[in-house]
């Protein structure tokens, strides 16, 4: 047992003297109390993001996927590199470069993504972080971090609405008093290859925030990814091909009333291939309580199909009582009146969510 210990500690101590041998490290050293900003006040944490990739974006379970490499900068004066190792330069001067394990050794921010779900570090064999330590005690921890964020979406406007996700980087236990986070200017550089099949997006840097929603104020930054869905796979998808549906429901109408099978069949086949094409556009997005501007466009689409159902049932029935004239004279009312109504539809539902100002 005291064998094991003894290893232990002679690990411990090799690992924190490779990784010391590069810094001149202040007597007393506490991992444990975070830094001093000059003239006192909070510990200024500066940051920058770099938005390498949008993995996924999963509108059922309200989720995005990102890939981005995150970086924090602080002062910490206890911590000085040796001249004979600064090797590297940047525009902040020069630096050593220490490997991400000497995280366990310094003080680091507890910083944290709220509301994410999962978070993955792409390790192949060395952890994708470094630790660099400036002339002036600045220290910039990066690291490459791959997560699913929640996102809560709004599906009222969907196929032609806009979703706003705010991702939170927050300290867990510095209050506002302890530690302020900023991001840098320039902070935020975003990979031009990044290509989504069904939307476009921008990503925007948003002003510090604190906390709210708990008894204590703790600060935070936040990214805003702004995402608007191209409307051309539902153009193709679903609008066209229920016109279609409206249109033979409609032809239909041209059939003599006394072709029953025929007219009939017709009338179904199409009713069914709409309802079935409704349950497919629902299965797309979560369960909600509200009606979609698609589903308001399927279901008028059903109402003028079950129309032209409702309208040979009508017709069928007049004839039957020995009012043909009457039937025919309202069967060609219905084939003038229908078209006429469902192109004013057309027209207004263009015209009110594509054209008009629907975001109020």
């Amino acid at each position: 047992m005291i064998l094991k210990y003894g290893i232990i500690l002679l690990l411990y101590f090799v690992q924190f003297s490779c990784a010391d041998y590069q810094l001149n490290i202040a007597d007393g050293y506490n991992i444990h109390e975070r830094p001093l900003e000059e003239g006192g006040g909070p510990l200024q944490v500066n940051a920058s993001i770099n938005v390498r990739n949008i993995l996924d974006i999963d509108e059922k379970a309200q989720l995005v996927s990102l890939e981005t490499t995150l970086r924090f900068y602080w002062k910490d004066h206890r911590i000085k590199p040796k001249q004979e190792y600064l090797e590297s330069e940047d525009s902040y001067g020069k630096y050593t470069t220490l490997n991400p394990s000497m995280a366990n050794n310094i003080w680091m921010p507890d910083i944290f993504i709220d509301q994410a779900k999962a978070l993955r570090i792409p390790t192949y064999f060395v952890k994708p972080a470094n630790i660099r330590v400036y002339n002036d005690s600045r220290i910039r921890y990066s690291s490459r971090i791959n997560f699913d964020v929640a996102c809560n979406m709004d599906f009222q406007l969907y196929p032609i609405d806009e979703q706003d996700c705010v991702i939170k980087f927050e300290s867990y236990g510095l209050q506002n008093k302890q530690m302020h986070m900023t991001w840098l200017k320039d902070g935020l550089t975003v990979n031009p290859d990044i290509h989504l099949a069904q939307f476009t997006f921008r990503t925007m840097l948003l002003d510090e925030y604190t906390t709210d929603y708990y008894d204590l104020q703790y600060p935070g930054l936040e990214l805003k990814l702004h995402l608007k869905r191209l409307i051309a796979y539902h153009v193709v998808q679903t609008y066209i091909p229920s016109t279609v549906f409206v249109i033979l429901a409609w032809l239909s109408m041209f059939i003599p009333p006394e072709s029953v099978p025929g007219r009939v069949g017709m009338g179904m086949t199409t009713m069914l291939t709409l309802t079935a094409m409704f349950s497919s556009v629902r299965n797309n997005v979560p369960k909600v309580s509200y009606i979609s501007v698609l589903d308001l466009w399927m279901l008028m689409c059903i109402i003028f199909v079950f129309s032209c159902l409702v309208e040979f049932i009508v017709i069928t029935a007049l004839i039957r009582n020995g009012k043909k004239k009457t039937g025919l004279k309202v069967e060609r009312v219905c084939q003038i009146l229908i078209p006429a109504l469902f192109i004013t539809w057309l027209a207004l539902y263009i015209i009110v969510y594509s054209v008009g100002d629907f975001s109020n």
